[in-house]
């Protein structure tokens, strides 16, 4: 699921390849909202349980919510059927987090599943990959895919 600092497949979307918000809409159909706020544009497929936020830092005035403008930059998912590559999913027990991660470090409220150097080239690693956990279970996966750059 990941490469170097990024995600670069959600289920059928493959932002590595082509992260504009045209291939997501290919890979999950006609997003339920989309809501543009400056140079982001957050698309929900509510009945995947899948959020994605959209930007473009080069293209000033146009909308990221056009579906050729914006690129893959962050997800949320809540939907059962994601999983991480080593089969980590929203709804299971949070055990499965350590179970599945066993390197795992729980920091700001997440657990951090993959780190890797910085996209911003500043020597530090960020969190890739994430889960969040409440009542006993995992609530969602969290991932960064830098697809409209820094």
């Amino acid at each position: 699921m990941t490469e170097d600092a990024f995600v670069t497949r959600i289920g059928t979307f493959e932002p590595s390849q082509n992260p504009r918000l045209s291939a997501a809409i290919r890979a999950f159909g006609s997003p339920s909202s989309r809501r543009g706020r400056g140079s982001a544009c957050t698309v929900r497929r509510r009945k995947l349980g899948l959020k994605i936020v959209f930007a473009n830092f080069g293209a000033p005035g146009v909308s990221t919510c056009r579906a050729s403008v914006g690129r893959a930059q962050s997800f949320v998912a809540t939907g059962p059927g994601f999983a991480t590559a080593t089969g980590l999913a929203p709804g299971q027990p949070s055990t499965q987090i350590k179970a599945l991660y066993p390197a795992t470090t729980f920091e700001d409220g997440a657990w951090t599943l993959l780190r890797a150097a910085s996209p911003y080239g500043d020597g530090t690693e960020s969190p890739v990959l994430r889960a969040f956990a409440k009542g006993g279970q995992v609530a969602s996966i969290t991932g960064w895919i830098g697809g409209a750059g820094e």
